[in-house]
């Protein structure tokens, strides 16, 4: 069975799909004025369409739509060969405070003052792992829902690879540190393919969607597609990967090997 995948930026593959589920939830008449209403903002097309429609049957019919799909996720990194085989292999694995002493090691030792700063690498380490204040990425792996986002609108990830390794980089050497790091690997971005449900849990890793809703706000992942599928109904020519969307995905264990889809080498745009 083929499996369809949802891209968020590529909106004219996807936006006939999410019409029918939207459309019956909305009178001929509501239909014309959210077509017609050319408003400016995105997020007023969107408060339009929930005006139109009855507010919690339009979000739980995008959630099940959702539910129903999987969604093309993206990692930014810079990685070398081996590091791709293990992607392959092992899959996206949590980020390990610990682990990264392989990676930042080959990419700063060609500095000259390498030998007497690297003796403070272990307390770096140390410092920014699990249950210190700058260890707020250990044990999670990050996925975004744009590709567009990733690469035009931060692609810090892909100029330097994890934040993790620019803060211990730029502590143990500065902008040499940087610069060492933006010429360690390649830029990649590994494609995933997300379940629909996975997608939406990820995409609330501290507020459960339910606590969200009950103070009347809209889920992650469903605000934003709503919004861009009333903007383009508004406007025709409206291409959702002009965004340039930030919308995560936090995972607390590692991505299987099984959802990988492709690692691009991708070219960093020059700002």
């Amino acid at each position: 069975m083929t499996v369809e995948i949802i891209d968020f930026d590529s909106i004219d593959e996807w936006f006939g799909s999410l019409e029918g589920v939207l459309y019956p939830l909305m009178t001929d008449k509501a239909r014309r004025k959210l077509a017609g209403s050319k408003l400016q903002y995105i997020e007023d097309t969107r408060g339009l369409l929930l005006e139109l429609t009855n507010h919690d049957a339009a979000i739980d019919a995008v959630l099940d739509w959702l539910r129903s799909k999987t969604l093309m996720g993206y990692h930014g990194t810079r990685t070398i060969e081996s590091e791709d085989i293990s992607i392959w292999a092992n899959g996206l694995l949590p980020l390990s405070a610990a682990a990264r002493h392989v990676r930042i090691s080959r990419a700063l030792t060609s500095h000259p003052e390498w030998h007497e700063v690297s003796q403070r690498l272990g307390e770096l380490l140390q410092s920014h792992g699990p249950g210190n204040r700058e260890g707020k990425r250990e044990g999670q792996v990050h996925l975004t829902l744009s590709m567009t986002g990733l690469v035009y609108g931060f692609n810090h990830y892909l100029s330097y690879g994890s934040e993790f390794d620019q803060h211990v980089a730029q502590k143990l050497l500065g902008q040499d540190g940087m610069k060492l790091l933006s010429v360690d690997g390649e830029p990649k971005v590994v494609k995933v393919a997300v379940p629909g449900e996975a997608a939406l849990r990820a995409a609330h890793p501290f507020i459960s969607m339910d606590d969200i809703r009950a103070r009347g706000d809209i889920p992650n992942i469903v605000k934003e597609f709503l919004e861009a599928w009333s903007f383009k109904l508004s406007h025709p020519k409206f291409q959702s990967r002009k965004l340039k969307l930030d919308c995560g995905m936090i995972f607390w264990n590692a991505i299987p090997s099984n959802w990988i889809v492709e690692i691009e080498r991708v070219d960093i745009p020059i700002n």
